[in-house]
């Protein structure tokens, strides 16, 4: 089966997972095994666009700077009038989070095997892996989004490459998230 979706703007990448766990010390195969949360996200619009540039040129240049790749997992508490139970999904044309309370560069990033083992071996699945400390990213969640690019750790910066609007977590003080985002090329 392609790891490549075909649509009216071209191919993109095929789909995206998201493994969530809260807990006082979550880890990385706990997420994978044993997750709080499974979820599957939507690959924005403009994601497309950076993935032909990089598969064109092997890096992205603008104005003759190198762009770095996926960098950061922002979250946010979404738009106040939405339903947190229900949030209104993501959309495709979407370029930011309505409400971001943080971005938070990756603590592990590893290519998965076909058993869904990490592996030091490329592959065309990446996980990318956020922990968020007790202090971070307080409160009820119900955003995320993957940024790329210059500018990717600055609020409102970057090239947001995927997204997902979920049913509410509500993250206390007390607690660590942990998340890892699962992609297929």
């Amino acid at each position: 089966m392609s790891n490549l979706l075909f649509s009216e703007k071209g191919y993109r990448i095929k789909s995206g997972e998201i493994f969530i766990k809260l807990g006082s010390n979550p880890t990385y195969e706990e997420s994978i095994k044993n997750p709080d949360r499974h979820l599957h996200n939507l690959i924005v619009d403009i994601a497309s666009e950076q993935i032909a540039e990089w598969a064109f040129t092997g890096v992205i240049t603008l104005v003759g700077q190198h762009v770095p790749g996926i960098l950061v997992l922002a979250v946010g508490t979404g738009d106040p009038s939405w339903d947190l139970q229900n949030p209104p999904a993501e959309t495709a044309s979407q370029t930011l989070l309505e409400n971001e309370l943080i971005r938070k560069t990756f603590s592990g990033k590893t290519y998965v095997d076909g058993l869904g083992n990490p592996t030091i071996t490329r592959t065309n699945v990446i996980d990318y892996t956020t922990t968020y400390l007790e202090s971070e990213a307080v409160g009820p969640l119900v955003e995320m989004g993957l940024f790329s690019g210059n500018g990717a750790l600055a609020t409102d910066g970057g090239t947001m490459i995927n997204a997902k609007n979920f049913a509410v977590i509500n993250k206390p003080s007390t607690s660590k998230l942990l998340i890892t985002w699962r992609l297929t090329f």
